[in-house]
């Protein structure tokens, strides 16, 4: 009778166990694995949900900076005279070279260049007189409310008087074309 109460005894641990992993195996395991996938579903998309914030986070600062170059944009372009007013500056000028008693040698014009949206004037110019005279000048040209940059400039001292100088430079003047830069889009 021992042995016989010890085999069932062994038979139920069996089929109890035996149970148990068939449970395990039949509706645990798919149970878990299943969690398992929503788990690494939901990293998923977290992570996306990360990157999209991450590239949508510069849209502020891209807006924010097309304005503010639009915005520079418009500065600059209130800076161009028209091409009819290109005369007028070149006038001024000169008499900014005479106010700082400078004796204007040369002025002559170079070749226009056109863009979509402006048009460049090269001038070229030859001026003498005193040195102190040409640094008001050059601030003076600065300071003009007009788009202006020299390009190119030779002083030569002249030895026979001291502080006397020639002074040759390249301006460029930037305007607004008259017919508003549609022949440099076509060209």
């Amino acid at each position: 009778m021992g042995m016989k109460v010890l085999l069932r005894i062994g038979i139920c641990v069996l089929v109890i166990a035996g149970g148990g992993a068939g449970f395990y195996f039949m509706w645990a395991q798919p149970i878990m694995n299943h969690d398992a996938e929503l788990v690494r579903e939901i990293e998923d998309r977290q992570r996306a949900l990360a990157d999209l914030e991450r590239s949508t986070a510069g849209i502020d600062d891209i807006n924010r900076k097309i304005k503010e170059l639009q915005d520079a944009v418009q500065f600059f372009e209130s800076k161009l005279p028209q091409e009819k007013e290109v005369e007028t500056i070149l006038a001024q000028v000169w008499k900014m070279a005479e106010a700082n008693s400078l004796q204007a040698k040369t002025i002559k014009s170079g070749k226009t260049e056109r863009t979509a949206n402006y048009s460049e004037q090269t001038i070229e110019m030859s001026l003498a007189g005193d040195f102190t005279g040409f640094y008001l000048f050059m601030q003076q040209l600065e300071k003009l409310p007009r788009l202006m940059r020299v390009t190119d400039m030779t002083l030569t001292k002249i030895s026979e008087h001291d502080g006397q100088m020639q002074a040759t430079l390249s301006l460029n003047i930037f305007f607004e074309p008259a017919d508003g830069g549609a022949t440099a889009s076509s060209m």
